[in-house]
């Protein structure tokens, strides 16, 4: 039977003619901040790696733009610290672009040289990205003419317009858990003037209790192109309501892989963006192009927590919190200034907190870039200068509800706010209401320069001037009231040469910088530390972090006639320190937490990449290696088990940083069985990692995870493809988080003793789907 099947499978492939492919041909070029720069890659002293995010996405449900790039690259690695594949921490050499309020973010992320991390906390909410609408994902490794948090890279995302194609496509598909996702895109050309217009939407129950997540997204650009001028009008929009779970500890996931910890958890995230850019390209020497936006962002959490309010140690008809639990020196406030009774609550009620954040940001920015193609004293030479100014306004509140928690760990609220800012006596922290405005401006001036030596040898220089200015605004009191200014400048230097005709060398060193958000500058006082994601305290002032990178490498592309495709390669290797970076520690108190800045860490690692295509077939595989590690002794706060009774723990040059696995291997495969019949399949690698707060390495890792995906689509007709997919084949268990919680302040009938807590990944899921296009 196996010789009939494989005989069968050689007739069908020989008897059906096949063409190429549809595998997009992309042009990698590095582009600066703003579109329109193009310098050659292999005049890039750094990695650059795009992605064409339609091609990538064709035989798959549509998701997240993170989950789809992590199929491709070994160099990236995702966190799922809420509990939602809607909004993964997007890691890179270990530095992160995550929407986690407290997370350090390393990354730049623009898009059309909007730049996407948020003004409050410098997050990057992946959510509000339509990927149905992007073209083209490029990262690039550290670079400093993209500002500020290019620590680790930056990310550009280019986004469809209509002035290359006319046609309509729609996407429907559902699966597992309830998942219903869709999309519908039109673009056309009148002319001179083109337009796009796209429009999606998801609704997923979640593979976990009380997670569903409902996506809206839309984008839109209007396009005028006449020669050598090219203008776009574009608008995104967004409204996404996501229950983020968050980890949950492991004897709860023991019993049951579905099982949550104390709730209501959900996030609302909503964006409203516009933005005018243009080009214009005079002849093959001067490229000049402008980008100016405005872009609303709003945010509500809602988190249903433990807590340490508790009946009074010597009242027990009135609640304290903190201190030593007496009554009156520790006795719980509302915010009309008056103490709490223990009656608000049903008789017996475990208490709870409902913890509320509100952040409303409205941004504005502009720049200008030109680049200059000319020779200089008979040298090939490309010159890239530009400007830029991003200024945000954010409005941000948080105030706490007490609440019963119930044997279900559901928390009910009370109509009671908790402010211990009215108490003459109360010990810290201070839990009260906050209210402040912050406004950041960040101002930018940069230029890279890259001269041909010879026709094999080329020299990259770049630097820019970064400046920061944060201003807070306390509305309920003053300890919140401040301001903070940065400056640095950040230089880079590179070679390339072309040892063959297909094969380059690089080598280059670059710094980069970003300064202490406002969330971080309010939250950096030990002896007041922060109820984390709500509450902000003084604001002794951070140092700003500073990376300096190096890095050397191969790549290149070459033929074997016998296959009759393509190889593509690069391998790497890199260090990057980062001086003075700001870590999030825990505190003993459930929930509590503030920043410092710690000595240096260092990066390193190597990357590998191979890639492979031809008429049937399309084959990518990468490694990665990364040694994340402190690099001075270091003695902090933390929640970890390995915490003395001070909730101290000791960490050593060369402990590893939590949460970066050392290893992680990519294989993706693709083979048309027919001209309309194709299938594919990804497996992913990645070793354990430390837990969040075992910084000292003293705890189990978190293990490692091997996981199989496949796909398939069939063309039915010319206009109509139908497509289907398994996640996790295998339907292997394993985990995409960890971390550390206090496990008092539990109702009598949960009875816990593990502190560890992880966000469990799903199992096996099914997607299937049918794509419609009319050209």
């Amino acid at each position: 039977m196996p010789i009939r099947c494989v005989y069968l499978a050689a007739v069908i492939a020989v008897a059906t003619p096949l063409p190429a492919l549809a595998v997009e041909t992309v042009v990698v070029t590095a582009e600066g901040p703003l579109p329109g720069t193009a310098i050659d890659a292999d005049k890039v002293a750094g990695q650059i790696q795009t992605l064409s995010i339609p091609d990538l996405s064709r035989d798959r449900q549509r998701d997240v733009l993170p989950n789809a790039v992590a199929t491709r690259l070994s160099d990236i690695s995702l966190d799922d610290e809420q509990g939602s594949q809607f909004q993964p921490d997007f890691s890179y050499r270990g530095f992160e672009a995550s929407p986690i309020s407290g997370v350090a973010e390393g990354i730049a992320v623009y898009q059309d040289g909007i730049r996407l991390n948020e003004a409050f906390g410098d997050n990057v909410n992946w959510d509000l990205v339509p990927q149905f609408a992007v073209r083209r994902f490029t990262l690039q490794s550290n670079n400093p003419v993209f500002g500020l948090n290019a620590l680790g890279g930056a990310v550009t995302l280019e986004m469809k317009d209509g002035l290359g194609s006319d046609g309509f496509e729609a996407e429907l598909s559902g699966g597992s858990f309830g998942n219903v996702t869709g999309d519908a895109q039109w673009s056309a050309r009148f002319g001179k003037a083109g337009l796009y217009i796209g429009i999606g939407a998801t609704h997923d129950d979640g593979f976990r209790y009380r997670s569903p997540a409902d996506l809206r997204q839309a984008y839109a650009d209007l396009a005028y192109e006449d020669g050598a001028l090219a203008l776009h009008l574009s608008a995104t929009g967004a409204d996404n309501t996501i229950a983020a779970v968050g980890p949950t500890p492991v004897e709860m996931l023991a019993q049951d892989r579905r099982a949550v910890f104390t709730f209501p958890q959900s996030i609302h995230n909503d964006l409203a963006q516009v933005q005018l850019r243009g080009t214009w390209r005079a002849a093959d020497m001067l490229t000049t192009s402008f980008n100016v936006y405005y872009r609303h962002f709003g945010q509500h959490l809602i988190d249903g927590n433990t807590t340490d309010v508790d009946i009074c140690g010597d009242d027990a008809t009135e609640l304290c919190l903190e201190g030593n639990g007496d009554f009156p020196d520790d006795a719980l406030y509302d915010t009309t200034g008056n103490p709490v009774p223990a009656s608000v609550l049903p008789a017996g009620a475990t208490p709870g907190e409902i913890d509320v954040t509100r952040t409303h940001t409205d941004s504005f920015g502009a720049a200008a870039q030109a680049t200059v193609t000319a020779p200089v004293f008979g040298f090939g030479n490309t010159l890239v200068f530009g400007a830029s100014v991003d200024h945000g306004r954010t409005g941000y509140s948080a105030s706490g509800e007490l609440g019963a928690l119930l044997d279900d760990l559901e928390v009910v609220g009370a109509g009671i706010t908790i402010d211990q800012s009215q108490s003459p006596s109360a010990s810290p922290p201070i839990e009260a209401p906050v209210e402040v405005v912050a406004h950041n401006t960040y101002g930018g001036f940069y230029a890279l320069d890259v001269l041909d030596i010879t026709p094999a040898l080329a020299l990259t220089l770049s630097g820019r001037l970064n400046t920061a200015s944060i201003d807070l605004d306390d509305r309920l009191g003053g300890a919140l009231t401040g301001g903070h200014v940065y400056s640095r400048f950040n230089p880079g230097a590179g070679l390339t040469y072309k040892i063959a005709h297909a094969v380059t060398a690089y080598a280059g060193y670059s710094e980069s910088n970003r300064v202490p958000t406002a969330g971080e500058l309010s939250c950096a006082d030990p002896a007041a530390p922060c109820l984390l994601d709500a509450f902000l305290v003084s604001d002794p002032p951070l140092k700003q972090v500073v990376s300096r990178t190096v890095e050397f490498g191969l790549r290149g592309r070459f033929d074997i006639a016998s296959l009759g495709g393509a190889f593509r390669w690069d391998a790497g290797a890199y260090r990057t320190d980062a001086a003075n970076d700001i870590l999030l520690v825990a505190t003993g108190i459930n929930g509590f937490g503030y920043f410092r800045n710690a000595g240096t860490t260092r990066h390193q690692g190597i990357d590998l990449h191979l890639r492979y295509d031809d008429a049937r077939w399309s084959i990518a595989a990468g490694y990665s290696r990364l040694d994340a590690t402190f690099r001075d002794a270091e003695i902090l706060s933390s929640n970890s088990p390995a915490a003395d009774a001070d909730g101290l723990i000791y960490v050593s040059a060369g402990d590893r940083l939590p949460l970066n696995p050392a290893n992680r291997l990519v294989l993706s495969a693709d083979f048309a069985v027919t001209s309309a019949w194709r299938i594919g399949a990804d497996l992913r690698l990645q070793s354990g990692a430390y837990f969040a707060g075992d910084a000292s390495n003293q705890e189990a890792k978190l293990p490692g995870s091997a996981t199989v995906n496949l796909r398939t689509s069939y063309r039915v007709t010319p206009n109509i493809t139908a497509f289907g997919e398994i996640q996790n084949l295998f339907d292997r268990r394993y985990d995409t988080y960890g971390a550390f919680t206090e496990l008092d302040g539990l109702p009598p009938a949960v009875q816990l003793s593990d502190p560890r807590t992880v966000s469990p990944a799903p199992g096996r899921l099914m997607f299937a789907g049918i794509r419609a296009s009319l050209d």
